[in-house]
């Protein structure tokens, strides 16, 4: 059983290891262990990434100068192309990498890099189980298992006097497959069903809208089929002036629970424990999120998310700030069948991140603020050095990552930036930004110097 994060780190760097992933943000708790030689995302790493890691980014978003909505399987499978293309093969040639999985390894992924000479240690497939991806079958399982869920249906056509009838002025139809919110749509009247349609045929899931703080619960479940429960986090969403549309990820608050109904809190706890038993009976291994509505005192489960989330990494950081073994270490070693041992930290923490995106139509990056750690002052957000994540950033600093390269071309809707920081920007429930956090965001955005562009064309295959 593995218990230190200095054995597990040890096990870890056996092979060079690779990751893929949308933003290498996402895999931070990996890169600062020193556990990876090579990462291949959407979006490109900060400057001063690769120094401070030691580790190779390849990314989309800086080979074709476009940050748009670009899928990870497509992006992935695009980056790998151009490797090829360009003759940066002889870096990958010959060379034994072990997977580290942020996600499964994509079959058309593997084919690109067996094509770059390459050979990939990856852990014994999981359990193909339908629950793990489809909305609608998910939804039914959960109930199955004794969950609490919002009403819902599943729908061949979608007939807004019908569903308006059933679930009331508002509901939620949702394709069966998206993550971050995408293929999430609130609906309040017909129109509403028209970019539903458009995104392609159902059958849809179609659930009662419910008001009420969104909360996401990390539960690892070991090799041993040990479940456990790790710190809970309360999911930002539905802000007004960061530009995300509804059910869009817009960040997270580790120290925002301690702040809802403790009898919600533990009822979700001793849920999303349940769904951990009944998915180890199943045969899964690893971290999974599990996404609540409290309505009340009573949480109701929403769906599950079977695979290190994009909250994982900042409680990475809160578990390295107090030496201990990263959920994220941990995901990887139970999915290659080693057993990690003690009991997470379950706490409150200040830990928070925040998503603030592009509201305008298609522009160009003129200017933008530098990533690293800055401070709020007379409405500016001044540079204050290097800062990677949470563990760099001061109780009065904050952490910026994640942005565009001056001359990217931004397609709307997509990420500005990530603001961390150890105090709260937003209320209790996430969806209203405190003054502090308006004045982050109000900064933020006066450092950007956007030029508008003809509007890019559509890409099914990126660039």
């Amino acid at each position: 059983m593995i218990i230190s994060c200095d054995e597990a780190v040890a096990r870890l760097r056996a092979l060079p290891g690779l990751s893929c992933c949308a933003r290498p943000l996402f895999v931070l708790p990996l890169l600062r262990t020193g556990c990876l030689s090579a990462v291949l995302s959407v979006e490109g790493a900060d400057a001063g990434w690769e120094g401070e890691f030691g580790a190779a980014f390849h990314a989309l978003e800086p080979r074709c100068g476009v940050r748009d909505e670009t899928s990870l399987g497509a992006g992935v499978q695009e980056v790998l192309r151009r490797i090829g293309a360009s003759g940066e093969d002889g870096a990958w040639r010959g060379r034994e990498l072990a997977l580290l999985p942020y996600t499964a390894m994509k079959p058309e992924w593997r084919t690109a890099l067996d094509a770059l000479g390459a050979r990939l240690v990856e852990p014994a497939p999981g359990p193909g189980l339908p629950v793990l991806g489809d909305k609608r079958v998910q939804r039914a399982w959960l109930r199955s298992v004794g969950a609490v869920t919002p009403p819902d249906a599943v729908v061949p056509a979608l007939d807004h006097r019908e569903l308006r009838r059933r679930f009331g002025d508002r509901y939620v139809v949702q394709t069966p497959l998206g993550s971050s919110g995408r293929g999430t749509h609130l609906v309040t009247d017909e129109a509403g069903l028209r970019p539903v349609r458009r995104a392609g045929a159902g059958p849809w899931l179609v659930s009662g809208y419910v008001e009420g703080a969104a909360v996401n619960l990390h539960v690892l479940v070991s090799a041993d089929s040990t479940v456990r429960l790790l710190r809970p986090s309360v999911q930002l969403t539905r802000i007004e002036g960061v530009g995300a549309a509804f059910g869009t990820y817009s960040g997270c608050d580790f120290a925002a629970p301690a702040l809802l109904p403790p009898l919600a809190m533990a009822r979700a706890g001793a849920a999303a424990r349940r769904i951990g038993e009944a998915l180890a009976a199943l045969g899964y291994r690893g971290l999974f999120g599990a996404d609540f509505v409290l309505d009340g005192e009573r949480p109701l489960l929403l769906e599950l998310n079977c695979r290190m989330q994009g909250s994982t990494w900042l409680l990475g950081e809160l578990e390295l700030a107090e030496h201990a073994l990263p959920s994220a270490l941990r995901h990887v070693l139970e999915v290659y069948g080693h057993v990690t041992g003690g009991e997470p930290r379950t706490d409150p923490a200040g830990a928070v991140q925040l998503v603030v995106r592009h509201t305008g139509g298609p522009a160009r990056v003129a200017a933008a603020p530098g990533a690293g750690l800055h401070r709020l002052k007379d409405g500016r957000l001044r540079y204050c050095g290097a800062g990677f994540g949470l563990l760099e950033c001061g109780p009065d600093d904050c952490v910026l990552l994640q942005l565009p390269s001056p001359g990217t071309v931004l397609h709307p809707g997509v990420p500005l930036a990530r603001i961390v920081a150890r105090h709260a920007l937003t209320t209790a429930d996430g969806t209203v930004l405190t003054a502090s956090g308006r004045q982050l965001v109000d900064a933020l955005r006066s450092g950007f110097t956007l030029e508008p562009v003809e509007a890019p064309r559509a890409s099914a295959a990126p660039c």
